[in-house]
């Protein structure tokens, strides 16, 4: 090398190396600037891979810049600099494209509970700092703390919802290699611990670990004797130690844990473990409780009546919650009492604040299962993923996928985190079916059951789509005998199908669609392997005319039957007649849907109750439901506005609030449960005693229900 080639060199380095930190200076005053008025950090990485990116035509100008400066330039460099800089705008435009490069921060506007406007300013979801959160080990013997094994973890992320800067969740995961497989698809960092008690102290140490190695960043213990404060204390840590920084423009209020849910921890403890029924037993007014309570029994369709009852009670005592929680008990009361519309309204309004918020997009899901949107469904999933990319979204947009019958793109997408989770392979299952590649699939779950032994029985409704499909081939047509409306037997749940995008989609009231796969001439079958799988067997009558469904669900160990009888238009036409008060009207529409019918057996108490109302006058009628009232052991019937109404509560049994229908001078139809009816006898003591009858479909006729105590005498 020449001296003034080697002189040419150091110079070009020494104006590089000034490049370098005069670069690194910028970037450090931008990244100040983007923190100090809340603006996107994307432009920290737009900026510092542009000065890397443009480093090649950099050094090119600086080791030629006495000729170049003179604008004599060389073939090569006309065609290398201009090719740098289209290639370096073009990999910066696929790789920030999408990305929001405005404000961190939006404001949103609400209306309180007193008509009055307010606003206030959060984070937007996309620059929220992710916060998982994972079980804590028990050090101790005692089992009365070991429901602290989970509950701590869950009390966490229920105190951080508070701070919108935070995207909070929990897995209920013990193993380090789960944690780590899990928190570092999206996450930088994670949360866990251990805990303990010595003497009347509560000891718990809490550790930050790096997402990808588990390896602890920080660890702090709390010691002391009230619980509950010591989880607050731990929230403020995780915080502070999140990335978080609290400005004037950006403050979160931080209510107490035994204000915005109990002090209590006797009812903390059955909240946590989804004892929400004996949680409000324990404390009459933990509003937290009796709205999650609401929202579960809403989602399962357990009673109308029972779902407004619970959410009164969430309203009444509402002022003990965050706001943000107060506005879901808002939104929960439109949907107990069928304000669909402000509900609605209510729900886009506050996924501008908090997006991936289960319980407002599970309401946004079930408004378009309602209305057969599954192209909103598959947007709104890809929003939300976009937004927030963890297991939950994840598995909400593979569902949307497979109803939008969007399977290439779905496995392609599975693919790209396989490398990271294997496990995540399991999701292509469904699609392969779909696509009728068979022999892939039944490939894939036999090396998924090899690998996971756990997955044997919820895996046996796939080995019955597998032999099917083999045999038969695909053709979606053979099951267009499955569409139509079923009624659950149980309570008010109601599954509509029908076929779009060439399978046979499922909407479950207040939950959301799915896809299901041919299993059999009259089978099908949905779900994932890892959590729960169903298998819908559709019933004929001897003519052939569909009756109803078996409905499996099939868990780890076992498998539970549901009945839903199919309800024609007739049926349905009978139902709304009796519902708006035309009385003579639904007593003509039931007897049609009874002649078309004949093996709905409860058709025939609503007739027997629309005859038997008509005979007797109303006092007749409300000395009756007089004579009945009472305690019957666990067992409650009493008169509100002339109805009579029935719940049953216990340690082992907890039944949701129904109105009683008299169908004769001592016996009633339940309104929620089709398959019940209520017997009230005269012991030869001459007591009153109460036994309920359930309609058996398998010998099609009524009998004295069976399982657990049945007849109660009165109180």
């Amino acid at each position: 090398m020449s001296s003034e080639t080697k002189k040419k060199w150091i110079n070009t380095l020494k104006f590089f190396a000034a490049y370098l930190v005069a670069a690194w200076t910028f970037l450090q005053f931008v990244d100040w600037v983007l923190n100090r008025y809340s603006i996107s950090p994307y432009w920290v990485d737009i900026l510092l891979w542009f000065f890397i990116g443009i480093s090649p035509s950099l050094l090119i100008y600086l080791y030629h810049q006495e000729r170049l400066s003179k604008r004599i330039l060389k073939l090569r460099e006309k065609i290398f600099i201009p090719l740098n800089v289209i290639l370096l705008i073009l990999a910066l435009y696929f790789g920030f494209g999408n990305s929001d490069l405005g404000a961190t921060t939006k404001e949103i506007k609400y209306t309180d509970d007193q008509g009055q406007a307010q606003k206030e300013i959060i984070t937007k979801e996309e620059f929220r700092i992710g916060v998982p959160i994972y079980g804590f080990k028990n050090l101790s013997k005692d089992e009365s703390l070991y429901w602290m094994r989970y509950g701590i973890g869950s009390l966490l992320v229920e105190d951080l919802y508070q701070n919108k800067s935070l995207s909070p969740s929990f897995g209920y995961y013990m193993d380090t290699s789960t944690k780590i497989e899990d928190a570092s698809l999206f996450n930088d960092f994670y949360i866990d611990g251990n805990y303990k008690k010595e003497g009347d102290n509560y000891v718990i140490t809490v550790y930050k670990r790096k997402a990808t190695n588990g390896k602890k960043l920080k660890e702090k213990t709390f010691t002391g004797p009230d619980f509950l404060l010591l989880i607050d204390e731990i929230t403020v840590f995780i915080t502070e130690n999140s990335g978080f920084i609290e400005t004037n423009q950006l403050r979160y209020l931080d209510y107490p844990v035994n204000e915005f849910m109990s002090d209590s921890l006797n009812a903390i403890k059955e909240y946590v473990d989804g004892n929400y029924s004996k949680a409000v037993a324990i404390d009459k007014e933990f509003a937290l409780a009796y709205l999650e309570y609401a929202k579960r029994s809403l989602r399962i369709s357990r009673g109308k009546l029972e779902v407004q009852d619970l959410t009164d009670k969430a309203f009444e005592n509402r002022n003990k919650l965050p706001l943000q929680r107060q506005l879901e008990v808002h939104i929960q009361r439109n949907l107990a009492y069928e304000n669909f519309d402000d509900a609605a309204r209510q729900v886009k309004l506050q996924l501008e604040v908090d997006p991936h918020n289960p319980f407002y997009n599970d309401v946004l899901f079930s408004i378009y299962g309602e209305t057969k949107q599954t192209d909103k469904f598959l947007k709104s999933s890809e929003r939300l993923f976009d937004m927030d990319q963890n297991a939950e979204t994840g598995t909400d947009l593979a569902v949307a996928a497979m109803v939008n019958g969007d399977d290439d793109r779905l496995i392609d997408e599975i693919k790209k985190y396989e490398i990271i989770s294997p496990n995540l392979k399991l999701f292509r299952l469904q699609p392969l079916l779909f696509k009728k590649e068979v022999k892939k699939a039944e490939v894939l779950l036999e090396d998924i059951k090899t690998l996971n032994s756990s997955y044997k029985n919820r895996a046996s409704v796939y080995d019955s789509v597998v032999s099917y499909l083999k045999q038969n081939g695909y053709d979606i047509s053979k099951f267009k005998k499955f569409e139509g409306t079923y009624r659950s037997s149980l309570n008010e749940q109601v599954h509509t199908y029908w076929i779009e995008n060439n399978r046979l989609i499922q909407y479950v009231k207040n939950q959301m669609m799915d896809a299901f796969i041919p299993a059999g001439e009259n089978a099908v079958v949905s779900g994932f392997i890892n959590n729960e799988t169903y298998k819908a067997d559709l019933v004929f009558t001897d003519s052939g005319k569909p009756i109803g469904i078996n409905f499996n669900v099939v868990n780890y160990r076992n498998t539970n039957t549901y009945w839903y009888w199919k309800e024609d238009e007739t049926i349905q036409k009978a139902h709304e007649a009796f519902d708006n008060g035309d009385l003579e009207k639904a007593a003509s529409l039931y007897s049609i849907a009874l002649e078309e019918n004949p093996k709905h057996a409860y058709l025939k108490n609503y007739l027997q109750h629309l005859s038997y109302v008509k005979e007797t006058d109303k006092d007749s009628l409300l000395k009756q439901h007089e004579r009945f009232t009472g305690s019957y052991g666990p067992r409650e019937f009493w008169i509100e506005d002339h109805k009579f109404f029935y719940k049953r509560k216990s340690e082992t049994v907890d039944l949701p609030r129904v109105e009683l229908l008299a169908i004769g001078e001592n016996t009633y139809m339940d309104l929620t449960r089709s398959n019940t009816l209520m017997l009230f006898e005269t012991t030869d003591k001459g007591k009153l005693a109460s036994v309920s009858h359930s309609f058996n479909t398998e010998k099609w006729e009524w009998e004295p229900t069976v399982g657990g105590e049945n007849y109660f005498e009165k109180d």
